[in-house]
Parts: C-alpha cells; structure tokens; sequence
C-alpha cells in the first residue's frame, strides 16, 4: 500500500524535529534513512486511513470495475438471451 505523502526528510532531519513534526501536522511525511523508508502521521490521519480502508464500497471507476471481465459477461449474456422464455418473462 502506498499512501501519498506531502513532504520527504532524511533521518538527519530529525535533528531539528520542529520541520517534521509541522509538516506531519498537515499530512504524511516520509522519512528516508540507508534504504529504508518510515511514515510518520498524525493519529487522526491513521484513523482516517484505517477508515477509509475497511469501508467496501468502491472509492473510484477503477475500484469499481476491478476484475470485471467483458468478455465472459457477454458470453453469459448470449446464452441468457438463447434461452427460451417460460411464463410471463416473454414480451
């Protein structure tokens, strides 16, 4: 998972942590040191993640169509539409 973040520092910036830690106040900030990469975040922002990841609901076009396969929807469909109409289903 990738979370989007507003500001990078290295893990000697913490030295003067005022920086961080403001920037942290307005959204995630990544912080780098010898290949490693550290996300820090405020717990209201965790709560909004941890939020919007449980909820099930599609969030975009994509989400909502993700492993949707055209072509065996049509070919359900043409056997659907082969079928002979029983009861009051005909027109």
């Amino acid at each position: 998972m990738h979370v989007p973040s507003i500001a990078e520092f290295t893990a000697s910036d913490l030295k003067t942590s005022g920086p961080v830690l403001d920037a942290a106040v307005r959204g995630v900030v990544r912080i780098r040191r010898r290949g490693q990469t550290f996300v820090l975040l405020s717990e209201a922002r965790l709560d909004e993640i941890v939020a919007e990841a449980s909820d099930p609901r599609p969030k975009s076009l994509a989400d909502l169509v993700q492993g949707y396969d055209a072509e065996d929807v049509k070919n359900r469909l043409r056997g659907w539409e082969a079928e002979e109409a029983v009861g009051k289903e005909g027109l």
